[in-house]
């Protein structure tokens, strides 16, 4: 399965380098955001948490780091703008691009600041505002995130003693484990491996830059070929198509 998907996936590229090449460079400088590349896997997320009636929001968008974030008028604005609540050094933000705000007993919203490159809700352009729900994916220009809303808090019933002895067991079992490890030498410890192998698993799934090396190369030869115009609507629905490829489903 995983085979079939990476060859469908290296099937889009080919066409999108026959017939438009500069959508292809749009799609792999998402490679360039600082943001651990699509091999990673890593959903990239915001969640609008209320809690006791204030808002705050959590999210990895900002260095790939969690963090929760509180703003006293419940308005997180995102952009290239260093000051802004999510700030991201992405060329293809505006510097205000959008904003995601708080209203009492209504829920979030997202609004655009009628950005260069565009705002999406589920591969809709949004003009103005527009109230979010829970698993909507946002695009702003080609940085895309799942947007997930917590407004529902529980209190659990305390763990039960058993449950308690089992988790005591089983960190005694592997504090032994640990120990009798650590004793023990693997008999190929000390080999010393060739280059390639000693690469980090990273490396190995550097696949789209590869392939963007490749196509780079075969530019070099071909030059620059005619290639059709597409509109707005288009570019956003190849965008949002190759989006669904690469972010697994929450």
């Amino acid at each position: 399965m995983e085979i079939e998907q990476r060859l469908g996936l290296y099937q889009v590229f080919l066409k999108l380098y026959e017939y438009h090449r500069g959508l292809l460079d749009e799609i792999l400088q998402l490679e360039k955001t600082g943001h651990k590349t699509f091999s990673s896997r890593t959903v990239r997320f915001v969640t609008g948490i209320v809690q006791s009636q204030r808002p705050c929001l959590m999210t990895n968008l900002v260095e790939g780091k969690t963090q929760t974030l509180f703003q006293p008028q419940g308005i997180w604005t995102i952009g290239r703008d260093r000051q802004l609540a999510i700030s991201i050094p992405d060329p293809h933000l505006s510097r205000h691009h959008a904003a995601i705000y708080y209203l009492p007993n209504k829920g979030y919203y997202l609004v655009d600041f009628k950005s260069t490159n565009g705002t999406y809700v589920n591969g809709e352009p949004v003009h103005g505002h527009i109230s979010l729900k829970d698993g909507d994916c946002i695009r702003l220009s080609t940085l895309a995130f799942y947007f997930f809303l917590c407004n529902d808090t529980q209190k659990l019933n305390p763990t039960s003693p058993e449950i308690i002895a089992k988790l005591k067991a089983s960190k005694a079992s592997s504090s032994v484990e640990a120990s009798s490890s650590s004793k023990r030498k693997a008999p190929d410890e000390d080999l010393e491996l060739p280059a390639k192998a000693k690469g980090s698993e990273g490396d190995y799934h550097k696949g789209t830059s590869r392939f963007l090396q490749e196509l780079s190369k075969l530019e070099e030869l071909s030059g620059e070929p005619a290639l059709p115009k597409l509109n707005s609507h288009q570019r956003a629905e190849i965008l949002d198509r190759f989006f669904s490829r690469q972010i697994p489903n929450p």
